[in-house]
């Protein structure tokens, strides 16, 4: 069929007028949001998920993090009137609010987010939550699934072709739909390496690699799964799963296990005798915790621990404990555990950092045990605002106490684990923690008087650590802070025991130790627009030995002239 020149004509006109109603107007200038999330005591929310969704971003929503000081900031936003939703753990999602993006301007906003209470309240909220803006506020599932896929800043392309491959992508599938075929899955990939090899002979130049996967397990719980690997002269690993579930009634179960390798390596064969060639070690824990009512909260469970290198090399460990809260800032807790803790540290501990003194030859006894210790603790917890109040009495005693002690010249030192007795300890301490913007630290100081009683045979090494009936004090400080703008995150710790033995026995000198851990994070943002995930260059100096949350009180003191280790890697979050 062959057109006339009218007709002709008729077409292009209508194509030309179809092509400007299709493409957008010409956009004017941005504007921007900025904000601060708090919860209602004012006190910043952390890590909280900031969305915008209107069509001035065609749909496709903007998402943003809150910094460690409860700041975001959404800058490049189209002008235009949008729906603004904030979401934050452990605290009821914020209700919808449309807010209104000023060309060349930016506009501040405020979003107050409530503590997650009693188990009504949040049904109610979240149901209220569903049923308003349905149109324009996403769902729980579109979040997670713009968390997952979209990318975490919002300065990404705009213009023709942006826009043009935003026309032509293929729309993501209904969030019901990625809830059934997307897992709800993030993780970490971190792999620290020793830069300079340490000066004591045993540690040459080490990799340390760890890989954790985490998620949801319908809407009733969560998982984890990690691995760690430790390579130098020959390969050590470890891995764990941890489940958590909430089947109701107020109950909260924890349940979790590893298996792997010894990370302790001995330097005479002598060290097997006895024993076979059994090297592993591995541990299991079932925990509950029920909130019996508004105001108590109990827990109990227990842990299992094999460690096949050591006699008696099965352990069970029960823990206890029930909290009663006042009010909104009154706690008191009472809790009667008891822990087994083997040469190297925690066995289900999955850290680069953990894993770094513990890689390691080492001259073992033959008859050595576990430590174990039976701890009582009474404590009340008091929060003002941004300030948090710890007082603790507390009554702990250790049976097989682990020595650590790197002995010989600086260049050849050698560690030596021994059995350095029993001991027990008994005192009292208080804790200071506080929020200042960008910058949160916390003051601890604990006071008390310990006592030992050596081990059969023990060496001249043993008392010289701790003496038989002393005072201790034990003062630590953490700071951690973020520089805005910038990716860097810095955390310092450091801490002071020092012994005094009584002065009954002026024979007796003083012992004490100082122990720090400095760690930095940088974030690689240009690394993370191409791969949508979060890259960070780790650097971390430390003579720690354990970690803060293992051992018991005095253990810390229990290790001599432990090498100033210097570690460096990249951290990958996806």
């Amino acid at each position: 069929m062959r057109l006339t020149p009218w007709f002709r004509t008729i077409a292009v006109f209508v194509l030309v007028l179809s092509a400007r109603a299709a493409s957008p107007a010409s956009p004017g200038p941005d504007g921007g949001l900025t904000g601060l999330v708090e919860d209602t005591r004012g006190a910043p929310v952390a890590g909280a998920v900031i969305s915008l969704f209107g069509k001035g971003v065609a749909g496709a929503g903007l998402v943003v993090l809150s910094d460690a000081a409860g700041r975001f900031s959404l800058p490049g936003v189209p002008a235009g009137s949008y729906t603004l939703r904030a979401l934050g753990a452990g605290h009821l999602p914020a209700p919808a609010r449309h807010v209104t993006v000023l060309p060349n301007r930016e506009s501040t906003f405020t979003v107050s987010l409530t503590p997650v209470g009693e188990d009504k309240a949040a049904a109610v909220a979240e149901a209220k939550a569903q049923e308003e803006d349905k149109d324009e506020a996403p769902s729980l599932s579109e979040l997670r699934w713009l968390l997952r896929h979209k990318r975490r800043s919002v300065l990404e392309a705009r213009g023709p072709e942006a826009e043009t491959e935003g026309r032509n992508a293929t729309s993501p599938p209904p969030p019901h739909l990625l809830a059934s075929l997307v897992p709800d899955l993030a993780g970490t990939v971190e792999v620290m390496a020793n830069p300079i090899p340490a000066d004591d002979g045993l540690e040459p130049a080490t990799s340390y690699s760890m890989l954790r996967l985490k998620g949801r397990i319908a809407n009733a719980g969560q998982w984890s799964l990690g691995g760690v690997v430790a390579e130098s002269e020959s390969a050590s690993w470890r891995m764990a799963a941890e489940f958590v579930f909430e089947p109701g009634g107020g109950h909260r179960l924890q349940a979790g296990t590893g298996y792997g390798t010894r990370a302790l390596r001995p330097f005479a064969p002598g060290d097997r005798a006895g024993r076979g060639d059994n090297h592993n070690v591995g541990a299991a824990f079932l925990q509950d915790q029920w909130q019996v009512t508004d105001n108590v909260t109990t827990s109990f469970g227990g842990r299992y621990s094999y460690i096949g290198f050591l006699r008696n090399s099965n352990h069970f460990d029960p823990i206890a404990s029930v909290a009663l809260r006042r009010d909104d800032h009154t706690r008191v807790s009472a809790t009667v555990e008891t822990r087994t803790l083997a040469p190297g540290g925690d066995l289900l501990a999955l850290s680069t950092l953990a894993t770094a003194p513990a890689v390691a030859f080492a001259f073992i006894d033959d008859s050595l045990r576990p430590e174990r210790s039976a701890r009582v603790e009474l404590a009340v917890d008091q929060s003002f605002g941004a300030t948090t109040f710890r007082a603790v009495t507390f009554y702990e005693d250790v049976h097989h106490q682990l020595a650590n002690s790197y002995q010989g010249a600086r260049a050849v030192r050698s560690l030596h684990i021994f059995d350095a007795g029993d001991t027990s300890a008994r005192g009292m301490g208080v804790s200071v923690g506080r929020r200042f913007g960008a910058v949160s630290g916390s003051v601890s100081y604990r006071f008390g008087r310990s006592s030992r009683e050596a081990a059969a045979g023990s060496s001249s090494a043993s008392a010289a650590l701790l003496a038989k009936d002393c005072d201790f004090h034990d003062l630590a400080t953490r700071l951690e802070t973020s520089i805005e703008g910038t990716g860097t995150r810095v955390v310092a710790f450091y801490r002071l025991i020092h012994l005094s033995p009584d002065v009954e026995r002026p024979n007796r000198s003083p012992n004490t130790n100082h122990r720090f851990d400095v760690q930095l994070s940088q974030g690689l943002p240009f690394v993370g627009r191409i791969t949508r995930a979060d890259w960070d260059f780790l650097l971390t100096v430390r003579n720690l030995f354990y970690e803060t949350s293992e051992g018991a009180v005095l253990d810390e003191l229990a290790v001599a002239n432990p090498p100033t280790r210097v570690l460096g890697g990249i951290s990958v979050r996806f």
